[in-house]
């Protein structure tokens, strides 16, 4: 059976090149020409002899957005997870007893029919022994 490709909907493919556009593109070219233009006006405020101290923090501020932007994105997961810590902290531990019961019944029966099994073959060793050490005598 041979893969032959699937035609696709014009309409639908028409569609996802707008949303595309409108939703990655166009805001990804409002952002780069916003950083271009602060970039622009600090190379012009740093060439007509301004200060260059305020230059050089104006840089600084821009190069420390992304991690402040990622800092906040790592405070955000911790806190999601010592929110859940504390969520299963609280509402876990009747259920892990739940658990906990379960497997000492599941225990109990395993043991239970091991002592079961094994009986037939300890008294059959049990009376081949006595049965040996009559002999003996």
């Amino acid at each position: 059976m041979e893969n032959t490709p699937v035609a696709r909907n014009p309409f639908t493919q028409e569609k996802h090149r707008r949303e595309v556009f409108w939703q990655i593109t166009v805001p990804l070219i409002i952002g780069l020409a916003f950083i271009a233009g602060l970039v622009a006006l600090t190379i012009v405020t740093a060439a007509q002899g301004g200060n260059v101290s305020q230059a050089a923090d104006t840089s600084l501020i821009f190069l420390l957005i992304p991690v402040m932007v990622m800092a906040l994105i790592v405070l955000a997961i911790l806190a999601a997870l010592a929110y859940g810590i504390i969520w299963m902290n609280k509402n876990l531990p009747p259920y892990f007893k739940i658990a906990q019961d379960a497997m000492v019944r599941v225990s109990k029966g395993m043991i239970s029919v091991a002592d079961k099994l094994t009986d037939p073959v300890i008294r059959f060793k049990s009376m081949m022994a006595s049965l040996e050490a009559f002999k003996r005598k």
